[in-house]
């Protein structure tokens, strides 16, 4: 569980820092995919228990102390979506592309919607998406389109991301 955890905010916290660096050379209207969501949903949709959430959570924090975001807005919005996709964890199978990309778009509408209702208590520290605009759609676009391709990476190092108990 502890090393499933750990493997799970490495591997978040490394994909933030290649979304920081790299990603932004294939930019659209400044939008990169969020592959650090990725990688908490699919660790709390393969993890039937608190791994996820607790890789959500702690990789939120870190990804707070290394970015501009008020401290606590990353661990919210990363719980909130890795609680919500450990709920449905064992409900149905996941296919190779057509369920990956409704998580990727599905996570990104969470994260703007978590995003919003925090936007709405915090105004002053805190700018929402905006539910017409382009920049929201490209993202969940993205995150769509590479979820497919990143569960299968995270699928070939399964023992890493998933606790045995949990494998199948």
């Amino acid at each position: 569980m502890l090393r499933t955890i750990l493997v799970a905010v490495a591997a978040s916290v490394g994909c933030s820092l290649l979304q920081s660096t790299w990603l932004q050379s294939i930019a659209v209207y400044a939008v990169i995919p969020d592959l650090a969501l990725l990688v908490v949903v699919y660790t709390s949709f393969q993890n039937v228990r608190a791994e996820g959430i607790a890789a959500g959570f702690l990789s939120g924090l870190l990804q707070d102390f290394i970015s501009s975001a008020p401290l606590g807005f990353n661990a919210f919005v990363r719980t909130l979506v890795s609680f919500g996709f450990n709920l449905i964890s064992g409900s149905f199978y996941i296919d190779r592309i057509l369920m990956p990309m409704l998580f990727g778009a599905v996570s990104t509408l969470i994260k703007a919607a978590a995003t919003a209702v925090l936007a709405v208590a915090f105004p002053a520290f805190i700018h929402g998406y905006n539910l017409l605009d382009r920049i929201l759609w490209i993202e969940t676009a993205y995150n769509a389109v590479l979820a497919p391709i990143l569960f299968f990476i995270l699928g070939l190092l399964k023992p890493f991301f998933v606790t045995a108990r949990n494998r199948g």
